[in-house]
């Protein structure tokens, strides 16, 4: 791994009262695609955080294109959508083994340090992890990526997504950004409220759903928060960002079950019963913080009613 070599976060958007509806848009897809490359580097040097970072750039894109739905149709950008859908393939189960053992089974391990199953199935699963970071960078490396990258920035370019578009669906273009910013963030927060409120009585599908309302609307807010005030941003992001962790463990235990499956872990192993029980415990955990962390969510006042 190389020392000069370093992950690269997303950088803010800059808009303003002037930046239209098309121009938020279109900074939106650049922004997302250089954080994407900027990452290609450490991720072809196997580093970790490269990955994730890769994967956050692809998963912002992706949201980024659903917020401006309402805009800019889907069928718009659905290759496109197509082509981030055939790398996330490959982003994604890289990224999913090493949070399982970078972050989910480190507790593990340290607790039980001699556990002869837990040795074998830790040397498995790194070489799994091993072979997905392969994978994955065989993947960046062939021409199905860079010509990803070139599609984008011709349509970009072309602004392609206007040709299907109706006169009127193209003077929505030119709408100022604020104005389209702020009724679709109420509105994902209204989404976000009526199935909060009623977390006790959520299936593990609905908290799911539940998780990716909030990432949808702490994605929307990012985007836009240049149009707000920085302080009321940083506070309630913060907020959303809390919220995600806690329902965050839910999906792990999701992964959890998937990534024992792959590495042929049986239910009948001492091994998985230890690494079940402890997401397990996990689960508990963070179902009994979820009450507290919302209250001071609902406390946190949206920066665009401010």
């Amino acid at each position: 791994m190389s020392a000069t070599l370093s992950h690269v976060k997303a950088k803010p958007l800059h808009l303003n009262d002037d930046t239209t509806v098309e121009d938020a848009f279109s900074a939106m897809v650049s922004a997302c695609l250089r954080h994407a490359e900027a990452n290609r580097p450490a991720v072809l040097d196997g580093q970790i955080e490269g990955v994730h970072q890769m994967r956050v750039a692809f998963r912002r894109l992706r949201s980024g294109l659903k917020i401006f739905r309402p805009r800019i149709p889907r069928m718009a950008s659905a290759e496109l959508v197509e082509e981030i859908r055939w790398l996330n393939g490959w982003l994604g189960p890289a990224r999913d083994w090493d949070v399982f053992l970078e972050e989910g089974l480190t507790p593990v391990f340290s607790r039980f340090p001699r556990k002869r199953g837990l040795l074998l199935f830790r040397g498995k699963a790194e070489r799994l992890r091993r072979n997905h970071h392969q994978a994955l960078q065989a993947a960046l490396t062939e021409p199905r990526y860079p010509l990803l990258l070139q599609r984008f920035a011709d349509w970009l370019d072309r602004r392609a997504w206007r040709q299907d578009l109706s006169d009127a669906q193209q003077e929505a273009l030119v709408e100022p950004a604020l104005a389209f910013a702020t009724p679709l963030l109420e509105r994902d927060l209204r989404r976000v409220i009526k199935q909060g409120e009623a977390f006790a009585e959520l299936s593990d599908e609905k908290r799911h759903q539940l998780r990716i309302r909030i990432k949808e609307l702490r994605y929307a807010l990012d985007f836009f928060a240049s149009l707000y005030p920085a302080p009321a941003v940083k506070a309630y992001l913060g907020a959303l960002s809390a919220l995600q962790d806690c329902l965050g463990i839910m999906n792990d235990i999701a992964v959890a079950r998937r990534l024992l499956d792959e590495a042929q872990l049986t239910t009948a192993s001492a091994a998985r019963q230890v690494i079940e029980g402890w997401y397990g415990c996990r689960l508990e955990t963070h179902e009994c913080q979820f009450a507290a962390i919302w209250r001071r969510f609902t406390e946190c006042d949206p920066p665009w009613q401010s």
